[in-house]
């Protein structure tokens, strides 16, 4: 099984194109490498350690209006010890650079996370996409997911992780992050 899921990932980051989002070009796809880091020791050995990695991540985006873009996304943790399966919903601002090379945003969203049991968290956090050609990008993103108190199967972490991304259609690249 976990042999499938490494071939269909790799497949997935070699075969289908990335682009940017913007009015014109609405949705992108991505795979990264992520990680979930519990804050303390204690939580770490309640869940059976600090550290949950987490690959492959599956992203898709569309841009809906006004820098708003919605982003979903699934990741489990395979070659992990621990159980953790966390499905996102998220909204993402951009400041209106969209058409940049460099694209940082900040968001806000919610997570299930299935491990022992099935968990809801509130996520905010930041990102930035790195154009480097007109399909393909570096993305680097970190969300805190607050878990209440009343939910002991999963507390609160940051979750960080890196990839690329692909858009479905062409875009054009602004090289310079600021107007003369």
């Amino acid at each position: 099984m976990k042999t499938k899921i490494l071939i269909i990932s790799l497949l997935f980051a070699f075969i289908v194109p990335l682009k940017a989002q913007n009015e014109k070009q609405k949705w992108t796809a991505g795979i990264s490498l992520a990680s979930a880091h519990y804050m303390t020791e204690f939580q770490g050995k309640a869940l059976g350690g600090k550290y949950v990695y987490q690959t492959p991540r599956f992203t898709i985006s569309k841009y809906m209006f006004s820098n708003i873009t919605f982003d979903a996304g699934i990741s489990m943790a395979i070659f992990d010890s621990q159980a953790y399966t966390t499905f996102d919903g998220i909204a993402r601002y951009d400041f209106g650079t969209s058409d940049n090379n460099v694209v940082p945003y900040l968001l806000l969203g919610g997570s299930f996370i299935k491990a022992k049991m099935l968990t809801p968290t509130v996520n905010v956090g930041a990102g930035n996409t790195f154009w480097f050609s007109q399909k393909y990008g570096f993305n680097l993103q970190v969300m805190y997911k607050y878990s209440e108190g009343k939910f002991e199967s999963q507390y609160s972490h940051f979750y960080t992780s890196i990839g690329v991304v692909y858009s479905f259609s062409v875009r054009s690249l602004n090289p310079r992050l600021w107007e003369d």
